[in-house]
């Protein structure tokens, strides 16, 4: 049985699982951000102090479930009256832990999602708060106001460039997280926002010492796209650049998009004034390895595809 454990927040995250969920002789742990600060977990939080992990803990949870009726109607969320954005997964998960705990929430909502032995953790279950240090010297504070930045009218990509995150307070990591990571049989980074998804699952204490601490090797997938207000102008180099700053090693295997993406949603990405992640500037690097990962979903978004996920993960685990 080899021990695999993914990290990153939601959208990227849950794709990485619904590739590994089905693969035989794995079982997987997924550790999730505890920053969240928008949206339905940032309502919950402020009004009925909610955790930053909610939205992110119950997406991975429900991209791990066997039973596709019910994630279908976890995911659900409501569109308008007193709960309206909202998600069934929120809620229920929510309840779970004001009745009981975490660990039996997180227990509890795994027997029902049916998650066939796989489990789900945040990287901490400490309160605290993702700041960000830009480049001219001010700081950020709240996930949600980082993930929001280039929507400011006075944002200027070069100004106000994120130089580094942190967290404050400073707080560990779990010790669950620091065991899984310890005794793991391959680490993965997956695709998602650099600075609000990825790199909170590095910043607790203890993380990065713990995946140096580990002899599995740790793979990264490259996100297929920048994200306007944290990777302007990034090539692949600078991206990896700053997860092994946060990290404190070197990844030892990256995996690049090689699939040509249609001009229809390049189109569509450049009103967000997100383009595709700048190539290698170094023609060689005995890491990489190069996939046709990016795919466009039902709704013409650009998603890592599952299949080339698991056939790049069963190349490495042989």
């Amino acid at each position: 049985m080899k021990n695999i454990v993914t990290l990153g927040g939601a959208s990227g995250h849950t794709q990485v699982l619904l590739a590994l969920k089905d693969m035989p002789g794995i079982r997987i742990t997924a550790i999730t951000p505890s920053t969240d600060s928008g949206g339905s977990t940032g309502i919950l939080k402020d009004s009925y102090g909610a955790s930053g992990y909610l939205g992110d803990l119950t997406k991975c949870i429900v991209a791990l479930s066997r039973n596709e009726k019910l994630a279908r109607a976890l995911m659900y969320r409501y569109e308008d009256g007193p709960i309206a954005g909202h998600s069934v997964k929120n809620l229920l998960f929510f309840a779970l832990e004001k009745t009981g705990s975490l660990a039996s929430a997180l227990r509890t909502m795994g027997a029902i999602a049916d998650i066939d032995g796989h489990r789900v953790l945040p990287v901490t279950s400490k309160k605290t708060e993702l700041r960000a240090r830009l480049a001219l010297g001010s700081v950020i504070a709240g996930e949600t106001n980082i993930d929001n930045i280039a929507k400011n009218p006075l944002w200027n990509p070069n100004v106000h460039s994120i130089k580094d995150v942190y967290l404050a307070p400073s707080v560990p990591a779990s010790s669950d997280v620091i065991a899984a990571l310890e005794t793991a049989d391959l680490i993965i980074l997956s695709p998602g926002d650099l600075y609000s998804s990825i790199v909170p699952t590095l910043l607790p204490k203890g993380v990065s010492a713990a995946v140096r601490k580990s002899k599995a090797p740790v793979v990264l997938f490259l996100n297929i796209m920048t994200k306007q207000g944290e990777t302007d102008h990034y090539t692949a180099e600078d991206f990896i650049r700053n997860i092994e700053k946060y990290l404190g090693k070197r990844v030892d295997h990256i995996v690049a998009n090689s699939a040509k993406i249609p001009k229809k949603a390049l189109l569509r990405y450049s009103l967000e004034s997100k383009v595709e992640l700048g190539k290698f500037v170094k023609k060689s690097d005995a890491r990489v390895i190069t996939a046709p990962v990016a795919m466009t979903d039902e709704r013409g978004a650009l998603v890592s595809d599952p299949k080339t996920i698991r056939k790049v993960v069963e190349r490495i685990l042989r």
